[in-house]
């Protein structure tokens, strides 16, 4: 096989793993038969998913003849912190480390880029903790402390002190020849930048471009309207938002007993029955709280119910759940809102202005795409990419879910391979994700890797027989663990 004849691949970006959660494709299980009081399913902590195996054999098979292996970069979602035991996605994400990073021979560059998303946002707080921990030490005794910081700016290379993920490094660290790996952290938009300055590849979780992730902010804009601050700055958002990011989603699941019980929560959010069910269960709970005649109640009941049912579903059901397009109109219109928004403003401020060229990195939707945007305050048309995601959320395939690996070269021009994509019958084989609006021959680039892709050669006919039995095994655990909950989950007579 000859070196790459048009550039070398410089980085491989990923999203949403989702280590050690059991829905995850890249999580391996076990399997038993089910009980009442368990799915039957179990995480193995002593193997890995074949599908992670053929994900990084297929990118040591594209790289293996470049003078230099490529960089990651682990664009949030890593480990699934929401629900999963940390020893479960820490024992994943090792498993993941030995194949990458251990022996002679690395598949990846030691140096890992890491963009916390809302399920591992908790590392995001370690890791700036850490950073201030590091500030306070250097500076004079009579110098202002000054506030640690809630966002790094779009280049991690250029931050003082460094911002890193103890954690994440730690795990690679122990792997043999990989001690001196290190995870740099950007928080929530990072930027590769080319070196004429006319492009720019930004990668960010993708979280911020649902409103739910902001609630804070929308609540301080309802209680203090007259309270000045500019809702394009990113920092705002964070700052306003990171605590109850981190509560929700990054570590009320790992709360004991009611992290356990949460997963209840989750299952009722399952079909507009299980919504209609949650509604009615919070508006029960709401009315034993008051007082009044029976009578009266039902009249409340009819109203209340009427009302969390419209919040609930307003506020829960999110973009990951709508599995009917690959990015619906309030996901679009999230999106055209950070873009013109928060990452513009940091473009702009961190670069004195907006790259005449700009491509834009997410995933948290899990429903990979690739597409071209008209975007204001941005010179050219804008080229977004969604690295999709590696978990099945439903008992029945969701045909617009799948998993993509970036591929992206020195002159940062992208390449989606689709690894796998969830379908009605057999997965399709790995396969480049054509962007909806190209209209002309594909670039040098992507022609290179299509032909290095051979469906019928292995790793690739390895990675297809993999994904079409785990995600037949998730379908199989997501009916289980669907009718498991239901069973054990409270129910109110409203519901009823």
């Amino acid at each position: 096989m000859g070196r790459l004849a048009v550039a070398d691949i410089r980085f491989v970006i990923v999203s949403d793993l989702h280590f050690g959660a059991e829905n995850s494709v890249l999580t391996p299980l076990s399997e038993s038969a089910p009980t009442r009081r368990s799915t039957g399913f179990a995480v193995d902590e002593d193997s890995s998913s074949p599908l992670l195996v053929g994900l990084v054999e297929a990118v040591r098979q594209l790289t293996e003849q470049q003078s230099r292996p490529p960089t990651l970069v682990l664009a949030g979602d890593i480990l699934d912190m929401a629900l999963s035991p940390d020893e479960y996605s820490s024992a994943v994400f090792s498993g993941f480390a030995r194949l990458a990073f251990g022996g002679r021979d690395p598949v990846f560059d030691p140096v890992v880029y890491y963009v916390p998303g809302n399920h591992d946002h908790h590392l995001w707080e370690t890791a700036r903790e850490a950073q201030y921990v590091e500030h306070l030490r250097s500076i004079p005794l009579d110098s202002r402390l000054g506030a640690p910081c809630h966002v790094t700016s779009l280049k991690p290379d250029d931050e003082s002190p460094q911002v890193s993920s103890a954690w994440l490094a730690s795990l690679v660290q122990r792997e043999e020849g990989a001690a001196a790996a290190q995870v740099r952290v950007a928080y929530p938009n990072m930027a590769l930048l080319h070196p004429s300055g006319d492009r720019a590849l930004v990668i960010s979780h993708g979280h911020f471009t649902e409103s739910i992730y902001t609630m804070m902010s929308q609540l301080k804009s309802m209680l203090y309207p007259d309270q000045p601050r500019d809702l394009n700055d990113v920092t705002v958002w964070e700052e306003e938002n990171f605590a109850w990011i981190d509560f929700l989603w990054s570590t009320l699941g790992r709360s004991g007993q009611v992290g356990s019980d949460l997963g209840l929560i989750y299952a009722d959010m399952a079909t507009p029955t299980d919504m209609d069910t949650l509604a009615s269960n919070l508006t029960a709970a709401l009315l034993k709280k008051g007082a009044g005649p029976d009578w009266l109640h039902k009249v409340e009941g009819a109203v209340i119910n009427s009302i969390v049912k419209h919040e609930t579903v307003r506020n829960v059901r999110s973009e990951r759940g709508t599995t009917t397009t690959t990015l619906s109109p309030k996901g679009q219109a999230g999106l055209r809102s950070y873009l013109e928004g928060p990452v513009r403003t940091q473009l702009e401020v961190e670069l004195g202005t907006v790259p005449q060229e700009v491509s834009f990195v997410f995933g948290h939707t899990h429903k990979p795409f690739a597409d071209r945007w008209q975007v204001a305050g941005f010179p050219s048309p804008v080229r977004i990419f969604n690295t999709g995601g590696w978990v099945v959320d439903t008992a029945a395939p969701a045909p617009v879910q799948g998993g993509v690996a970036l591929l992206v070269d020195d002159q940062l021009d992208v390449v989606p391979l689709q690894v796998y994509r969830q379908a009605a019958g057999s997965p399709p084989p790995p396969q480049l994700l054509a962007s909806r609006d190209d209209d002309g021959s594909p670039s040098e680039f992507t022609g290179e890797i299509a032909a290095r892709v051979d469906p019928r050669a292995e790793p690739w006919a390895a990675i297809t027989a993999a994904a079409s039995s785990l995600t037949a095994q998730r379908y199989r655990l997501q009916a289980i663990t669907t009718e498991t909950y239901r069973a054990a989950g409270p129910r109110s007579p409203l519901g009823q």
